[in-house]
């Protein structure tokens, strides 16, 4: 199905499968309602968005694609809501070069790459959806992108939660990022989100990971019951930590090292099993008002 040139039509309750490109494609300013549709098998995207069109796609099931599920592109835009979108070889959903749609209350799940995949300034909204049992990340954040990310469950994902790096930004908000495979969220090379008041736990990793010039505000999230450190800094990090409660971890609350540092500021550290602050020598992060589970710090050579 193509719908182009202004148009908009209502497509409910169709088949659209095994095609040899895409199953609907919306451009040149298209519209449409596109509901209650099984859509699956396609060679390429299952709904491809793209050059500033803006459809409501809703109670959809986008699935078994040799691609991805959705692929907003081009200054695309969208009401994506209550879709199931899932078992995609490529990305459950592809957000990029400028495009801002709004995907609420979707189950987006057991894809064999990313979940939710914003790159090259893919913007627009992700709430209160249901993403999980993705191969890779359940999102992913880079090259200026910067989305606001709020509601959402995130977990099952075999290679972390949220994965933001390349310059990635975004704000990630009141979610629950749980029981991934490796760290709750990482932030690498010269990223800069903002997390607040999100509930970062059960990892079988670290809750968050800040590496290689990461930056980051970390305001008020409760980071618990994580394997590894609460939040590990390290390799010229330098991330903000504000108001954060880090407790009942496996090892380290918070662990910084490799010649990084950090601003923290106010975070209650706690019932760790390792320690409430574990630092490298020669580490000397900015401390104020920081309550933690130790008298004295712990040096690792």
């Amino acid at each position: 199905v193509w719908i182009t040139s202004n148009s908009n039509p209502t497509i409910r309750k169709n088949e659209i499968y095994n095609g040899h490109q895409g199953g609907v494609y919306i451009f040149g300013e298209g519209r449409g309602l596109i509901e209650h549709n099984n859509i699956y098998g396609n060679a390429l995207a299952g709904i491809q968005i793209r050059t500033t069109s803006d459809p409501i796609v809703r109670h959809n099931k986008i699935h078994h694609g040799q691609h991805g599920g959705i692929y907003v592109h081009e200054k695309g835009q969208g009401l994506i809501e209550e879709n199931e979108v899932y078992a995609n070889t490529l990305a459950g959903v592809w957000i990029t070069t400028g495009s801002t749609p709004v995907l609420r209350r979707n189950r987006i799940h057991s894809g064999k790459q990313v979940g939710v995949y914003f790159y090259d300034n893919g913007h627009g909204k992700l709430e209160d959806n249901d993403i999980f049992n993705h191969l890779y990340s359940g999102v992913q954040i880079r090259t200026g992108s910067n989305p606001v990310i709020r509601g959402n469950k995130i977990w099952g994902g075999q290679n972390g939660g949220v994965l933001v790096y390349n310059g990635g930004l975004g704000l990630l908000e009141q979610n629950e990022i749980f029981d991934n495979a490796m760290a709750g969220v990482w932030i690498k090379t010269d990223s800069n989100p903002t997390l607040k008041r999100n509930k970062i736990y059960d990892g079988r990793d670290g809750g968050i990971c800040i590496f290689n010039g990461g930056k980051g505000i970390l305001e008020e999230n409760d980071i618990f019951r994580n394997t590894q450190a609460g939040v590990l800094i390290s390799t010229q990090s330098h991330p903000i930590l504000r108001r954060n409660r880090i407790f009942d971890g496996l090892a380290a609350g918070v662990e910084i090292t490799n010649n990084a540092t950090a601003t923290l500021e106010f975070n209650q550290i706690f019932n760790n099993k390792f320690g409430g602050l574990c630092l490298a020598s020669g580490v000397q992060p900015i401390t104020l008002s920081t309550r933690h589970s130790l008298l004295h710090l712990i040096l690792i050579i």
